[in-house]
């Protein structure tokens, strides 16, 4: 962004960003090139001069491993302006727990509809034990 400031989300972004990338041990050259971009563009979006699209958001998210809304967890409420709802009520949703988002990774990562089945038979049966 030419002589403006970095705003505080792209930043936050751009920090969990490398931070993925660092878990898995990738360079900025190997996530480039995984997505089609130079490692010199992954740099600026892990320092939040670039902005990454939605869509490139996405793939990233699908490299990592990780669903896009992981890159915004901890941002603080003066960043989310115009949200419908507070976002305690999205704290609160289905998906608020890391157990419920590690199992929804898990269920994905299945390579076939046959086993994503025989999972969801399982996790019912298991269910109705308790």
């Amino acid at each position: 962004m030419p002589s403006e400031a970095v705003h505080p989300v792209d930043l936050h972004v751009g920090r969990r960003l490398r931070e993925s990338r660092t878990a898995l041990r990738l360079t900025q050259a190997e996530l480039g090139a995984d997505l089609g971009v130079s490692a010199q563009q992954v740099q600026k979006y892990e320092n939040g001069s670039n902005r990454i699209s939605a869509s490139k958001l996405f793939e990233i998210a699908r490299r990592l491993g990780t669903g896009v809304d992981w890159f915004f967890e901890g941002l603080d409420a003066p960043w989310t302006p115009g949200l419908a709802e507070p976002a305690a009520a999205y704290d609160a949703g289905p998906t608020a727990h890391d157990q419920t988002r590690a199992l929804i990774a898990a269920f994905k990562a299945l390579p076939d509809d046959a086993a994503r089945a025989e999972a969801l038979d399982y996790v019912r049966s298991r269910a109705e034990q308790i």
